[in-house]
C-alpha cells in the first residue's frame, strides 16, 4: 500500500470514527426544521461539523497525537482535567451511549415488538467483542466500517431521493437565511467532534507514523496529515449534504417522528418495508465503528493516565461498556439535553484556543524557515 493509500485510508478511518449517531440524526433534522433554505444550512452545518472537526484532527496529527503537548499553553493540570471532561463527554457518559439509541431507534422502526433493554444490551456486547483486540483498530475501522457505512447511507439517500421526487415539493421555510446558517452551524457543535479529534486523533496518528516511512519529514508527514484531513472531510460533507437533502424533501412527512427514527422512516416512505432491515443495519454500522473507537480511546485514557497500567485493560473496557449500556436507558432525547448544556459553554472556547493553537505553529514554523 503507497504512502498516499495509508493516508487516504486514515482519511476514511477519521470519517468511519466520527460518523456514528449525531451525524446521521441532526442533518436530517436541520433539512426538515429548514425545508427549502437546506443548502444554507448545509453551508452552517459544514462549519460546525466538518471544518472545525477537521481542523482539530490536524492539529492532533501535527502535534505529534500528544494532547499534552498540542494542549501544553493550558498547563498540566488544565490539559488533564479537559481530558477527562472529554473523555466523560464523548465516552460511556455521553455521545458513545447515544449512538446505542440511535442503533436502536432503526431496529425499533424495523421490529416494532423489540425490546430497547435487550437490544442495548445486545448491540454493547457486540462492541465489546469486536473491540477487545485494539491492536489493528484503525485499519478495521478504516478499511471495513467506511465501505459499510459510506454506500449503505448513499443507497439510502439516493433511493430517497429518487422515490421522493427529487426536491419536487420541498415546503418554503420563512426562516431568514442566516438563522438557518448560524443554528445549523449550532446544531452541529452538538455532534461533539472537536471534542472527538483531542479523543481519537492519538489513533490516526499512530496509525499513519507506523504505516510512512520511518525517515519521513516533518514537512512531509504534515502534507499526509492535511491529505487525511481532506480525505476525512470530503466523506463527511457529501454524506451530510445527502443527508440534509432528503430531511428537507421529506419535511412535510416526519412530524411527530422521534429524531433517533428519522432515517428510517425516511426509507420506509420512499422505498417501503422492504427497506426498514437494510437501513437498521445501516445505522447499526454506522454507530458501531464509531462506538467502538470512542470506548477504545476512554478506555486507553483511563488505563494509562488514571490507573497508571495498575489494571487489566480488558476490565476497563469492560466496565466501560456496561456503563455506556446503563447510561443509554436515559434515551436519545434526554443525553442530547445534557450534552447541549456543556458543549454551548465549552465549544466556544475549544475552537478558538484549536484555530489560535494552529495559527500559533504555522506562523512559528515561518519565521523558523
Amino acid at each position: 500500500m503507497g504512502n498516499i493509500s495509508k493516508a487516504v485510508v486514515a482519511g476514511f478511518a477519521i470519517f468511519s470514527m466520527i460518523f456514528g449517531s449525531a451525524n446521521i440524526v441532526f442533518p436530517l433534522i436541520i433539512g426538515k426544521d429548514f425545508s427549502s433554505h437546506y443548502i444554507f444550512a448545509i453551508i452552517g452545518w459544514s462549519i460546525g461539523a466538518v471544518i472545525i472537526p477537521m481542523l482539530g484532527y490536524l492539529g492532533t496529527l501535527i502535534f505529534d497525537g500528544d494532547n499534552k503537548k498540542y494542549m501544553a499553553p493550558l498547563g498540566k493540570y488544565c490539559t488533564f482535567a479537559l481530558m477527562i471532561l472529554f473523555m466523560t463527554i464523548a465516552g460511556p457518559l455521553g455521545v458513545a451511549a447515544r449512538m446505542i439509541n440511535i442503533a436502536f431507534g432503526g431496529m425499533h422502526i424495523a421490529a416494532p415488538e423489540m425490546n430497547e433493554l435487550i437490544f442495548n444490551l445486545a448491540y454493547c456486547i457486540v462492541t465489546i467483542v469486536l473491540a477487545w483486540n485494539p491492536g489493528k483498530l484503525v485499519q478495521m475501522i478504516g478499511l471495513v466500517f467506511t465501505p459499510l457505512k459510506f454506500g449503505g447511507v448513499a443507497i439510502v439517500v439516493v433511493g430517497a431521493l429518487y422515490f421522493g421526487g427529487a426536491f419536487s415539493e420541498i415546503p418554503k421555510s420563512s426562516i431568514p437565511v442566516t438563522t438557518c446558517m448560524y443554528d445549523s452551524m449550532i446544531t452541529g457543535f452538538q455532534t461533539a467532534d472537536l471534542i472527538a479529534a483531542f479523543v481519537m486523533g492519538s489513533a490516526i496518528f499512530h496509525y499513519l507514523k507506523n504505516s510512512l516511512p520511518a525517515n519521513i519529514s516533518k514537512k512531509s508527514f504534515i502534507k499526509f496529515s492535511g491529505l487525511t484531513c481532506t480525505v476525512g472531510a470530503l466523506s463527511l460533507g457529501l454524506v451530510y449534504i445527502g443527508l440534509t437533502m432528503i430531511g428537507a424533501q421529506y419535511s412535510s412527512s416526519l412530524t411527530g417522528v422521534p429524531n433517533e427514527s428519522l432515517f428510517a422512516q425516511i426509507a420506509f416512505l420512499s422505498m417501503g418495508k422492504s427497506a426498514l432491515w437494510f437501513v437498521a443495519v445501516v445505522i447499526a454500522v454506522c454507530c458501531l465503528g464509531t462506538n467502538i473507537a470512542l470506548l477504545s480511546a476512554f478506555t486507553d485514557f483511563v488505563h494509562l493516565e488514571i490507573c497508571k497500567e495498575k489494571f487489566n485493560r480488558r476490565y476497563i473496557f469492560l466496565a466501560s461498556g456496561a456503563t455506556a449500556f446503563v447510561v443509554s436507558l436515559l434515551g436519545f432525547d434526554q443525553i442530547c439535553a445534557i450534552l447541549e448544556v456543556v458543549l454551548k459553554r465549552i465549544y466556544p472556547l475549544l475552537i478558538m484556543f484549536v484555530i489560535l493553537r494552529l495559527g500559533y505553529y504555522f506562523m512559528k514554523k515561518k519565521y523558523a524557515e
